[in-house]
């Protein structure tokens, strides 16, 4: 077969098309779809995806390839033609659907590696830093335009190194480098042919004590393993071991390591539960169209706690029975460690964990892991449905309603969406799971698009909480100030943590206080880019946009009459949290939002915390409402239950009432009965009034 010539290559850039380039004889053998590509576009180098190969071109002239940089193509023909899809019904460029369809740290960045061709230099003139940058590299050999200007000085050497080109004096050769790269540990392997004899042993043991102990370890024990465990085992320096290889009786290599996340929240159980009529009504319908291997989406509406997770599990369990992988999706990072503890406990190390709170090596290492085959399934948030996972059978999309899964930049996709067309692709199964699914997927169950499985009870004997309402209105006038905690919420409270049992309290806004108003000439301070109020936040005292996330300090004046002093308007949960800590003195208290949570790992060791029952009173954001499972929870406070309804967003009801009833079930899951306690201002609202009765 003829070599095919030419590649169709398309770029992470708003370019609607793909570019035409040739192929050099150098790379025949290695080039294929799907890969990563080195191409020159103007006077820059950029990295692409080649998504078709031809052997002729209908452009001219045509630009080579200048490499690639990897051994095989990471896109299969199935995330090719889903990103294809994305572009399409996204309106954007198929190069761009490709870049987010891999993390960050496989994401390759182009630099120029400039060499001296001293055969060219000849009589004529030079600056003085272009002589700087000829010395430079005589002395050094190939450097980037960082390492010269690093050593030349803070200076911009573009057209110096451009100048230097034209003359024919410098080459500059594309590097390919990655954000990250493979994690390697030193290993000792025994040379099992250089096996001395007996007496030679006996010599050694005499003259050199602690390489006899580690030689015989390795030759009686496991021929091969870290060397730090080695060392540490028999307190020997790593000179030991380089003793040994200069003896020709060891050998010292790199082993590559996978870092693994710290996901675990909790403990989890690994038994497999039995499914009551419902759950094994709906695992059937969903086994049955696994086994026919054919593409069908379900749309399984359950009441919290009806045991949405168990049909997952055991679903999953028959795709992996079948040869066939699977995903799962979550909408908040939060979620992912118990619902990764959940699997790990039934499928203990066949999964892989791909969500943005990973640091870059340990998202690259699980994708790596995904992409070589390794793992059988793949548990992440929402770009986690790009996985390069090969033979999917299921994907799962756990609180398919929630707005996390709609991405807010380039591409705008809808993972959800996304999830149903790549199990289409795949001719797998894709289960949209919610106690209140969004008004589209509840249509195309109406239309005969998906399929509706319904769990009307919880699985275990477990009732659903007792909701009830307090309305605000009435609490403020006869208390005659505005106040946060109703006397029944407060109550509530107290009676829960002195018997032993967790609250949970809700307030979807996070920060100190909303806004910062001058209370005589009506000033606010907003932001200057978004035109939107900065929140107070009282831990750092700053004022911070959370759209921008632009940061000022508190005024102390008015910006527009000087007028001191300011009021600090509304209530977040830092407020909340403040309220707790002087109500309940002798309660264990902690804050659940963005801000606790940005370091590594802080959602993973807050629910850890709260499941060893180490916290009674938990109050955050949005995060704390849903999917989680706490035997010990008993009371749900929502703080400003209809906050959400002021939204212009014709969703605001919905995303309301959904908020709401997640929240509501996480009471009460375990043997005591859970109360809810929802505090608003207009308790006659729709969305409101139903969350009563679940």
């Amino acid at each position: 077969m003829a070599p095919r010539e030419f590649a169709a290559v398309v770029l992470p850039r708003p370019i609607d098309h793909s570019l035409t380039y040739r192929v050099p004889a150098s790379l025949f053998s290695r080039v294929a779809v799907g890969m990563r590509a080195l191409v020159p576009l103007g006077k820059r180098v950029e990295t692409g995806y080649v998504i078709g190969l031809s052997d002729h071109a209908e452009v001219s002239p045509v630009k080579s390839l200048l490499d690639l940089p990897d051994d095989q193509p990471i896109f299969s023909p199935v995330i090719l033609e889903l990103c294809r899809w994305i572009s399409e019904y996204y309106c954007c460029a198929w190069g761009e659907a490709l870049h987010c369809a891999v993390p960050p740290g496989v994401h390759t960045q182009t630099k120029l590696r400039y060499t001296l061709i001293p055969e060219q230099l000849g009589p004529g003139r030079f600056s003085e830093r272009q002589r700087k940058v000829i010395a430079e590299l005589y002395k050094r050999g190939a450097l980037s335009e960082g390492q010269l200007a690093k050593a030349i000085g803070p200076v911009a050497l573009s057209n110096t190194l451009r100048a230097l080109i034209n003359r024919g004096i410098l080459h500059a050769e594309p590097l390919a480098t990655s954000g990250v790269s493979a994690k390697t540990e030193t290993y000792v392997r025994l040379v099992e042919e250089k096996v001395p004899p007996v007496s030679e042993l006996e010599a050694l043991q005499r003259r050199a004590p602690k390489q006899a102990a580690v030689y015989l370890d390795l030759l009686h024990a496991v021929p091969e393993r870290p060397a730090s465990a080695l060392c540490e085992k028999h307190q020997a320096p790593m000179t030991i071991l380089r003793a040994l290889e200069t003896r020709g009786l060891v050998t010292c290599f790199a082993h590559e390591i996978y870092r693994r996340p710290d996901a675990h929240a909790g403990h989890a159980s690994a038994e497999k539960l039995v499914l009551n009529q419902e759950q094994q009504s709906a695992h059937n319908a969903v086994t049955q169209t696994l086994t026919q291997q054919r593409f069908q989406t379900f749309l399984l509406k359950g009441i919290t706690g009806s045991g949405k997770t168990e049909v997952y599990l055991q679903a999953i369990e028959h795709a992996l029975a079948l040869g066939r992988n699977a995903i799962i999706l979550v909408p908040e990072i939060s979620l992912t460690p118990q619902t990764v503890a959940r699997f790990q406990a039934r499928f203990q190390n066949a999964i892989a964990v791909l969500h943005s709170g990973l640091s870059a090596g340990e998202r690259y290492d699980e994708w790596r892991q995904a992409h070589r085959g390794q793992v059988r399934i793949v548990v992440g948030a929402r770009s986690a449905v790009f996985a390069p996972l090969s033979n999917v059978g299921i994907i799962v999309v756990d609180e398919e309603h929630d707005t996390s899964y709609k991405q807010a930049e380039t591409p705008r996709y809808h993972a959800r969406d996304v999830a149903i067309m790549r199990a289409k692709l795949c001719n797998a199964v894709c289960i949209l799971g919610s106690a209140t699914p969004s008004i589209e997927s509840s249509y195309n169950t109406e239309t005969g698009k998906s399929v509706r499985l319904e769990l009307r009870r919880r699985a275990t004997e477990a009732r659903l909480p007792e909701v009830c309402i307090v309305d605000m209105r009435k609490e403020t006038a006869e208390v005659g100030a505005p106040i946060l905690l109703s006397r029944q919420l407060e109550q509530e409270m107290q009676w829960r943590v002195q018997a032993g049992e967790q609250v949970i309290l809700l307030l979807n806004r996070r920060g100190y206080a909303p806004f910062v108003l001058c209370p005589q000439c009506g000033w606010v301070a907003t932001c200057r880019d978004c035109q939107v109020s900065l929140t107070y936040h009282a831990t750092g005292a700053y004022l911070n946009c959370h759209y921008c996330n632009a940061r000022r300090e508190v005024p102390q004046l008015c910006d527009e009459c000087h007028f001191n002093p300011l009021l600090f308007m509304g209530a977040g949960t830092q407020k909340i949290e403040d309220i707790l800590q002087r109500t309940f003195l002798h309660s264990r208290i902690e804050r659940m939002d963005a801000d606790t949570t940005s370091g590594k790992g802080g959602h993973a060791k807050i629910l850890r915390r709260f499941a060893a029952q180490e916290i009674d009173i938990l109050v955050g954001t949005q995060m704390i409402a849903k999917g989680h499972d706490f035997p010990a929870v008993t009371l749900v406070g929502v703080i400003d239950a209809d906050i959400g309804l002021a939204f212009p967003d014709f969703r605001a009801a919905e995303t309301t009432f959904q908020l709401l009833t997640q929240a509501a079930g996480r009471a009460g899951r375990g043997d005591r009965a859970g109360k809810v306690v929802l505090q608003t201002f207009r308790p006659q609202h729709y969305a409101i009034a139903h969350v009563v009765g679940h």
